[in-house]
């Protein structure tokens, strides 16, 4: 567990790993993402808090992630998570509005 914890990128890992790497990183409490293209990336792809098949990926590797990447190369993926927290960040914030707003309109 703590080989694996210290290291945050795994690349040219077996098919078999894969699904143990993610597996022993969510039981250690840790969100895991992970990025696949083939058929033997799609466990893994399902089991991962977030699976990214990346553009030319198989029809399974689609079929079990969360996201596609139509775009080639892994830099997208940080642009998606950047604006996935500022849209988080906007909804928590009209949220809190619409609460604040509802809690003073029914006390007035």
């Amino acid at each position: 567990m703590e080989l694996i914890e210290s290291v945050d990128i795994f690349a040219q890992v077996v098919p078999e790993d894969k699904y143990r790497i993610v597996d022993t990183l969510q039981k250690g409490g840790h969100i895991v993402g992970m990025t696949g293209d083939g058929v033997n990336d799609a466990p893994a792809l399902k089991k991962a808090d977030c699976g990214f098949a990346v553009s030319n990926a198989t029809d399974a590797a689609r079929a079990a992630a969360d996201i596609i990447l139509t775009a080639p190369g892994l830099s997208v993926i940080n642009d998606a998570i950047k604006q996935a927290r500022i849209t988080f960040e906007r909804m928590k914030s009209y949220s809190i509005y619409r609460i604040a707003e509802t809690i003073r309109i029914i006390s007035y």
